[in-house]
């Protein structure tokens, strides 16, 4: 199994440049969500699109269908779930296992693994180390695992909150903060 890793939710930015473990780029995925029709491409470093996501639907239970040298081979929606997630990827016949609060992932086709998922510190902060067993397998995987950074909650990450006394803010995934000059924290 090959290890790639890519940034988390971090499309405010541009693109995710996605690396193998000795830091050489091997995709770029551009796009964003967020409206019916919008898209996330997977290129290879060379330039040649490989893979797209596609939001068909919005609202709670949003849909993607998963292109693959620009044939629909599958489509992802997201279902009611608690602690514990179950999807399932159609016409692929995957499944998805994995844990919202933990944000650790397996894919199965039947009993054979196909791709784990969670979440690592890498030099240039937060990623999500992806873990494939098959190597054309790889544009469909990070597709997949870009759908999953996208639902993750909010709530998962460490926020402050806006107090009186103290200005440090911290915003949802992008974690921009704000701190006053006359305050900047020691390290």
């Amino acid at each position: 199994m090959r290890q790639l890793y890519f940034s988390r939710n971090s499309f405010a930015e541009g693109a995710r440049v996605v690396r193998d473990a000795h830091k050489q780029s091997h995709y770029l995925l551009v796009g964003r969500w967020g409206r019916r029709q919008d898209a996330l491409s997977l290129y290879a470093i060379q330039g040649e699109l490989l893979a797209e996501i596609r939001q068909t639907s919005l609202g709670l239970l949003p849909k993607f269908d998963l292109y693959y040298n620009r044939q629909n081979v599958g489509s992802i929606s997201k279902t009611f779930g608690f602690w514990h997630e179950m999807l399932y990827v159609r016409k692929l016949r995957w499944i998805i296992m994995g844990s919202l609060s933990a944000e650790h992932y397996r894919i199965y086709h039947g009993t054979t693994l196909i791709m784990t998922m969670r979440p690592v510190v890498t030099t240039n902060g937060e990623a999500f180390e992806l873990s494939i067993s098959d190597q054309q397998l790889e544009p469909i995987c990070i597709c997949i695992a870009a759908i999953l950074d996208h639902w993750q909650k909010p709530t998962n990450r460490n926020r402050t909150r806006v107090t009186k006394g103290n200005m440090r803010v911290n915003f949802g995934e992008s974690n921009y903060t704000l701190t006053p000059r006359h305050k900047v924290p020691q390290s």
